[in-house]
């Protein structure tokens, strides 16, 4: 079986720092895994001189002419939903932004066809982005919402076999259908593939694509694949210190991978970080405000700061309040 990814890259991203962080780690656990790059052309042409050193990593690379004049990110998911016809035998796809944590090799011995996990372990009607979902679906007249799933497509198997070629087709078809109307994502197009073939599709356990920006952390300890981008969660820090833009930076600089990290990746986040949980303070963190509020402190500091200072003013003005209500009224509770 074969480890796939795919790789749309110029000098001037750092998405070969996060394939080369990924294939490494995958190397560590399987040294003779059989491990294959799809790329374009034109990315194919930049892996030269510091961006060259995945070539001792990788088995085989493929390299293919997208449609001419079509920008990079089109040509990422053009591709990737493409990759079916461009790869023979069985593969296990893995997006650029992982790490792989555990041997992977069970997978081939499954039995199943076609396999993926939950897009951030949750069902659509109690995920964070579920009206987006269910919205971009409806101006695609897509219909996949209606099974309460949305699968993630940044690990899937697939099996060399008529059925999935038959998915991948539908996958390619309706991406560009969306993409002419303005949606470049993949997801919402392989979800439909999907759910119009789904004898074919088997849902992978949450071990196998750990998101631990979302809802990933009862999955971690058993971990195969951690899964550690979030592209709504852009404008935010990453607490997997191999994430981190100084890593990646340092990789681009220098071309040696941090193969310390990579022996106890579960390990490697940021000393200061909180979790999140409960419905009444997830409600405030998947919000426009909240998003609005990490923008601001980053683009207009002052302005945060001074609504800060009222947010905290009014907080002491309603304890103080409360303290007295419960005084009068004979409770007894603590406000912090």
């Amino acid at each position: 079986m074969q480890y796939l990814y795919v790789l749309v890259s110029s000098p001037k991203d750092v998405y070969y720092e996060q394939f080369l962080l990924s294939v490494a780690s995958l190397r560590l656990l399987m040294p003779n895994a059989d491990t294959v790059l799809l790329c374009d052309s034109k990315t194919n042409e930049s892996l030269v001189g510091k961006r060259s050193c995945h070539k001792d990593l990788v088995s085989k690379t493929v390299s293919v002419d997208p449609p001419l004049s079509m920008p990079q990110v089109e040509v990422s998911r053009w591709l990737k939903t493409s990759m079916r016809r461009h790869i023979k035998g069985d593969f296990l796809f893995i997006d650029c932004d992982t790490i792989v944590t555990k041997d992977l090799s069970s997978i081939a011995k499954s039995g199943i066809k076609l396999g993926a996990c939950l897009d951030k372990h949750s069902l659509i009607d109690e995920h964070a982005k579920g009206k987006n979902i269910v919205g971009a679906d409806k101006r695609l007249g897509f219909t996949s919402h209606l099974s309460n799933r949305h699968i993630n497509s940044g690990v899937i198997f697939c099996a060399d076999v008529p059925e999935t070629h038959k998915v991948f087709d539908r996958w390619h078809e309706l991406w560009q259908f969306g993409n002419s109307r303005n949606t470049v994502r993949d997801q919402p197009s392989f979800n439909m593939a999907v759910y119009e073939n789904p004898l074919s599709f088997s849902e992978l356990d949450g071990t196998w694509n750990c998101q631990i920006l979302y809802n990933g952390l009862p999955f971690l300890s058993d971990a195969k694949i951690i899964h550690y981008f979030a592209s709504d969660m852009t404008r935010r820090e990453s607490p997997f210190l191999l994430a981190s833009k100084e890593i990646l930076g340092e990789i681009k600089r220098t071309g040696v991978i941090p193969t310390e990290l990579l022996k106890n990746p579960k390990a490697a986040f940021v000393p200061e970080a909180r979790i999140i949980a409960g419905k009444e303070m997830l409600h405030v963190v998947n919000s426009s405000f909240f998003e609005a509020l990490v923008l601001m402190r980053k683009k207009a500091p002052g302005l945060f700061c001074f609504l800060n200072f009222f947010a905290e003013t009014t907080k002491k003005a309603v304890k103080f309040v409360a303290v007295k209500t419960d005084k009068k009224t004979g409770g007894i509770k603590y406000y912090n």
